[in-house]
C-alpha cells in the first residue's frame, strides 16, 4: 500500500469506526448517564477504536513511563506536538482516562459533538480571546472535578521536531485546577503522519511519560518558570532533524 493510499484508508477506517463503535457507544453513554448517573462509560470503547485507527496508520507505538502516573489520580498531560497522531496516542495508550481541549468546530459534527461531553472534551474558540478564556476556566473546573485532560502548549505541530515556545494558558489552567502536570515526550510521530502531507509512512513511534510535576509550589506570578521547567524536561528527550 502506498503512503498516500494508506492515508485515505485511515480516513475511511476512522469514519467506519465512528459509525460501528462511536454511534452506539455515545448513545449508550447518554442513556446510562441519564438513567443511572454512570460516567466514563465511553472511554474503553473509544480507546479501543482509537487504537485501531492508530495501527491503521502503520504506527508501531512504544510507550515508556506509564508507571509514573496513577490512573486513579488527576493530571494535566502536556506534550510536544509533532503530528495529528499525538492526541489519539495520548488518549489511547497511556492507561488513563484523558479528556482534551479541542477546536469548537468539532461540536458541529453530528453525534461526535454530543459525545464530546461524555469524554470530557472541552471546545475551544481559538479565534476569540474571551471564549478561549472561558474554555480555560472550564478546563480548570474539569481538572478540579477529577477529570484528567491533555494539551499541547506549543499550540501547533512542528515539521522538523524542534520544540517551539510554550504558551502559558495551559499552565494557568493546571494551577487553577490544582493538579500536577505530567510531561509527555513524542518522538517520530511526525515521520508517520507529517504535517501538510496526505501520507502515512509506517514506522516506530516513541512516547515517554515523565514523572509528574507538583504545581503547588508555583503561582500565576511564576507560571513562566513552571512552563520553562516542563519545556526543558521535554526538550532533553526530543529528537529532531
Amino acid at each position: 500500500m502506498t503512503a498516500r493510499l494508506r492515508f485515505y484508508w485511515t480516513i475511511f477506517l476512522a469514519a467506519l469506526l465512528f459509525v460501528v463503535i462511536g454511534v452506539p457507544t455515545i448513545t449508550a453513554g447518554y442513556l446510562l448517564r441519564w438513567i443511572f448517573g454512570i460516567e466514563n462509560f465511553v472511554f474503553p470503547y473509544a480507546q479501543f477504536g482509537v487504537r485501531i485507527y492508530v495501527r491503521s496508520t502503520g504506527a508501531r507505538v512504544h510507550v515508556a513511563g506509564r508507571e509514573n502516573v496513577d490512573p486513579q489520580k488527576t493530571y494535566l498531560f502536556l506534550g510536544n506536538h509533532q503530528s495529528m497522531l499525538d492526541p489519539p496516542i495520548m488518549f489511547a495508550y497511556l492507561g488513563c482516562r484523558i479528556g482534551a481541549l479541542a477546536k469548537k468546530e468539532l461540536r458541529k459534527v453530528p453525534i461526535l459533538g454530543q459525545g464530546m461531553s461524555l469524554a470530557h472534551v472541552i471546545p475551544v474558540d481559538r479565534g476569540d480571546h474571551d471564549r478561549a478564556l472561558e474554555a480555560t476556566r472550564a478546563g480548570a473546573e474539569a481538572l478540579g472535578d477529577g477529570h484528567s485532560l491533555m494539551g499541547f502548549p506549543e499550540g501547533t505541530r512542528t515539521v522538523d521536531g524542534r520544540l517551539k515556545p510554550f504558551k502559558k494558558g495551559l499552565f494557568h489552567m493546571a494551577l487553577d485546577g490544582g493538579v500536577p502536570i505530567a510531561p509527555v515526550v513524542f518522538n517520530d510521530t511526525r515521520l508517520v503522519l507529517r504535517k501538510g502531507q496526505n501520507t502515512c509512512v509506517p514506522g516506530d513511534v516513541y512516547v515517554e511519560v515523565l514523572p509528574p510535576i507538583d504545581t503547588s509550589a508555583y503561582s500565576h506570578d511564576t507560571v513562566a518558570e513552571l512552563a520553562e521547567r516542563v519545556r526543558d524536561l521535554i526538550l532533553e528527550r526530543v529528537r529532531h532533524d
